[in-house]
């Protein structure tokens, strides 16, 4: 199991997707589904309770149409990480997905 501070996991979301949160991006552990603060947005979540769900709850469970419908709430804990806070506490989360490459740039 990988643990990082809840301030590591932010700047880590930063350093690999910039400030503007609707551009950060994790993977379901479930289904693998890579899924932003921006898809909560557009399937009508409010900003205050996307930022809940972001990273804890598949987006699968507000639209059919991407992802499953897993969260890290339930029995089965299949997760990869957790996040320690201020106190100590471990909170389960989705891992930060990977920067896509852009462009037709060669293999190597």
């Amino acid at each position: 199991m990988k643990t990082m501070k809840v301030s590591e996991y932010l700047q880590e979301l930063i350093n690999r997707f910039g400030e503007d949160r609707k551009n950060w991006k994790v993977i379901c552990p479930n289904c693998k589904t890579i899924q932003s603060v921006q898809d909560f947005y557009d399937a009508g979540i409010e900003i205050k309770e996307a930022s809940s769900f972001f990273g804890f709850s598949c987006i699968g469970r507000f639209t059919k149409k991407k992802g499953c419908d897993w969260t890290l709430g339930g029995l089965l804990q299949i997760h990869d990480l957790e996040l320690i806070d201020e106190e100590g506490i471990e909170h389960p989360r989705f891992e930060i997905a990977e920067i896509e490459k852009v462009g037709n740039e060669p293999s190597t």
